[in-house]
């Protein structure tokens, strides 16, 4: 094999440089499943939500004091799509409740809640996912601006909205794992 100082492996010499392989590197890439430098990692998906897909329930605590039970549930993801709803009972009686719809449209995966029914004005925009954990943003939403939810201990999921801050003002839900209703 012969080698020229300019064909050369040494270090430096910029023989080996990812954006200099072109077509070779991409092809490798695939394969192998590596990057390029440079190159982003692939956005968060609706299916890396799956940490959320289930039956969950846990209390809360009503304007007046009083305490109630608060049901969320969430279907499995498609590609694309993630549904949920969100009921507040009091003494057995639907008192509030929201409908959710977690979409990818065009790589952006995005939370529309429907409070009582109706599309919020704003859009909540996956802004990260990392272990059982993800976080939805619209900072030019009254309150709340974020959206967060967190898998706990296995059979837990805690949601939690605020003002956008981690000190400010805030509202969290601890809720566990229950059997589905049929």
């Amino acid at each position: 094999m012969h080698t020229s100082r300019r064909g050369s492996n040494r270090e430096g010499s910029g023989w080996l440089r990812p954006d200099r392989l072109g077509p070779v590197w991409l092809l490798t890439s695939i394969v192998l499943g590596a990057a390029p430098a440079g190159a982003q990692a692939p956005s968060p998906g609706v299916r890396d939500l799956s940490f959320m897909a289930g039956c969950w329930e846990g209390g809360f605590v009503a304007r007046d004091g009083t305490e109630g039970i608060i049901e969320e549930h969430y279907t499995a993801p498609s590609d694309d799509l993630m549904l949920g709803t969100t009921r507040y009972l009091l003494d057995g009686k639907a008192v509030q409740f929201e409908l959710t719809s977690i979409r990818d449209v065009d790589g952006e995966v995005s939370l529309l809640p429907y409070p009582g029914g109706s599309a919020s004005p704003d859009t909540f925009r996956l802004t990260r996912v990392e272990d059982g954990a993800a976080v939805f943003e619209a900072p030019e939403h009254d309150f709340p601006r974020r959206i967060i939810y967190r898998r706990a201990d296995g059979d837990r999921l805690e949601a939690r909205i605020d003002d956008g801050t981690d000190d400010g003002q805030a509202r969290e839900w601890r809720l566990r794992r229950v059997a589905c209703p049929r």
